[in-house]
């Protein structure tokens, strides 16, 4: 297969951040106006640019999303991906790799894309309404997140 051929893919990068002094987990609200997963909860995380490594991707997507400074405690947990089926990126392969990180620095201010956060345990996050990518690696990420 040449390389012309080979799948193009979005690839997300994620984490969940927790805040050291009560390992609470930070969760964000999508935009009502969204056409991807509208008033859903997320964690915060987003596309990786052409040319940028995957912990660069995080940490900046980190800070556009929620003004936060974080740290990696567990680079790469889990990861989810699917074909998209519709859209603008219909056909592509979607990889969302998941991460842990602790806070840093910083007071939440969201972006545009998002209209609320919370600071949840872990099992409120679990009965939040989350995206199915963000539930499922919450559940295979129990022992860390707890």
């Amino acid at each position: 297969m040449s390389a012309e051929e080979r799948p193009r893919a979005v690839i997300v990068n994620r984490c969940f951040v927790q805040r050291p002094k009560d390992r609470k987990l930070l969760i964000i609200r999508r935009s009502p106006t969204d056409t991807n997963n509208p008033n859903l909860w997320e964690v915060p995380g987003g596309k990786v640019d052409t040319g940028q490594d995957l912990a660069n991707a995080q940490e900046r997507e980190v800070m556009e999303e929620t003004g936060l400074v974080i740290q990696p405690t567990e680079r790469l947990v889990t990861l989810e991906s699917f074909m998209i089926t519709e859209g603008k990126y219909a056909g592509m392969l979607y990889l969302a790799l998941f991460s842990i990180t602790k806070l840093v620095n910083g007071k939440v201010t969201l972006s545009q894309e998002h209209t609320d956060f919370a600071w949840v345990t872990y099992d409120q996050m679990l009965t939040s309404a989350l995206t199915i990518e963000v539930k499922k690696a919450a559940i295979t990420l129990e022992k860390y997140l707890k």
